[in-house]
């Protein structure tokens, strides 16, 4: 049922022609050179240490790592990430997903 419904919110989207970030619960990362990293829409910090930052997504998780990283900002829907980013990796939710 979870899976059909989802089916019909992507087909409205692009139909529709709408943001798929902001319709469909998807999260934005903004990456800015290696020095920046803006994400939108995740739904809180997991871990947060100088070289590994993981924050929880709307289904799974985004680790980012690098050094000296740093949040100036985080909000209920933002987080702003500084320092040196070497990478950033997407983990589905364990257990495959709905």
């Amino acid at each position: 049922m979870q899976q059909r419904r989802s089916s019909l919110r992507e087909r409205l989207v692009s139909l529709l022609e709408l943001p798929g970030d902001a319709v469909l619960d998807l999260p934005r990362a903004t990456l800015i050179g290696n020095v920046e990293l803006v994400v939108e829409n995740h739904r809180g910090l997991l871990e947060y240490k100088p070289n590994r930052v993981v924050l929880r997504l709307p289904e799974g998780k985004m680790t980012i790592d690098g050094e000296d990283l740093r949040i100036p900002y985080l909000s209920p829907d933002q987080a702003v990430l500084l320092g040196r980013i070497d990478g950033l990796r997407y983990a589905p939710p364990e257990g495959g997903g709905t």
